[in-house]
């Protein structure tokens, strides 16, 4: 790139308008200039709010904290078998090879935890 930093327009409001174009261009400058997000949006005028999610649209940005979305990672499904385990048991075989026993349906909303954390 020829280290040259575009302007961008503003509507009468003061707000960044640009094409997507350009919000890819502003994010891939500010991966290549190791800048914070914040000294990032200051230095190229935009707000920080705003920079932030172009980030989001880009996938580089996780939420955190008590205003995370309800969005969550796709669902994968196992394959369960039963064994050797008392009738009302159910043993779910991980991917690693461990293999969990469930004997109370409270244990089961544990277990769907834990095989969503690995996932």
């Amino acid at each position: 790139m020829d280290n040259q930093l575009t302007i961008l327009k503003r509507d009468a409001r003061g707000r960044v308008r640009s094409t997507a174009e350009a919000r890819s261009e502003a994010v891939a400058e500010f991966r290549r200039s190791g800048l914070s997000a914040s000294a990032f949006a200051k230095m190229a005028g935009i707000s920080k709010n705003t920079f932030w999610n172009w980030l989001q649209c880009h996938g580089l940005t996780q939420k955190r904290g008590p205003g995370k979305s309800n969005v969550h990672p796709p669902v994968r499904f196992m394959q369960v078998a039963a064994q050797t385990a008392p009738a009302s048991a159910l043993l779910v075989r991980l991917p690693g090879g461990a293999t969990v026993e469930v004997v109370d349906e409270r244990q089961a909303v544990l277990v769907a935890r834990l095989v969503q954390s690995l996932a």
